[in-house]
């Protein structure tokens, strides 16, 4: 369940209270090229999760296991407030990870697993807390996801080309969850709702030769 800002005074579920702590960088990519406009969408690993996400990097990500929250019967905002804390103390104090290294590990991990020259990184969207079991740990997890959006790639075809992973070009729409019965990552039909994301999203497009 994504947590949404009408949610943050509300108690969180004793039965869905997390023990798990962890998140990712993700890379919206909004292109124009051959009369479709969206953003570049990816099956990453089809035979386990087959969903279609944003690019993200998760090599440096920040994650805790079998974590204990100090606030008893919690409302969300607790629940996202002590997240935070802990995510300053551990991450970014203690292991230097602040955002300017975030941003420049996302943006070479992306030209990495491209094989891209140049990237630049122009805006960062809403980040968003999400509540979900995961089921491969069998626990309730507390997400956190970092959004960016880039504005150059300065050999886009190479992008447009790759065949590492099943690519599509996914419409700035929050209606839509699913392309050609491939589901999309919960969080992004949720961004998309975020009408500031819509506009960071929209002055970021690159347009594409045919």
């Amino acid at each position: 369940m994504i947590i949404t800002k009408e949610m943050l005074n509300e108690k969180v579920p004793k039965d869905k209270m997390p023990t798990r702590l962890d998140s990712a960088l993700n890379l919206y990519t909004n292109i124009h090229y051959k009369d479709k406009t969206g953003i570049l969408v990816y099956n990453t690993n089809p035979d386990t999760w087959n969903c279609l996400y944003s690019f993200y990097e998760l090599n440096h990500k920040f994650t805790i296991d079998n974590y204990k929250f100090h606030t008893e019967n919690p409302t969300f905002k607790e629940l996202i407030e002590e997240y935070k804390s802990i995510y300053h103390k551990m991450y970014e104090q203690e292991k230097g990870y602040t955002k300017e290294t975030r941003i420049h590990t996302l943006k070479e991990e992306f030209k990495k697993t491209f094989q891209l020259n140049n990237v630049t990184i122009n805006d960062e969207l809403e980040p968003i807390f999400e509540l979900k079991f995961s089921k491969s740990k069998n626990v309730w997890t507390l997400y956190y996801f970092e959004n960016y959006v880039a504005n150059k790639i300065d050999n886009i075809n190479v992008l447009l080309n790759q065949n590492l992973y099943e690519q599509k070009i996914l419409p700035l729409d929050s209606s839509i969850t699913t392309i050609y019965g491939i589901t999309i990552t919960s969080n992004i039909p949720y961004l998309f709702s975020i009408q500031t994301n819509i506009e960071k999203l929209n002055n970021n497009l690159i347009e594409c030769e045919k």
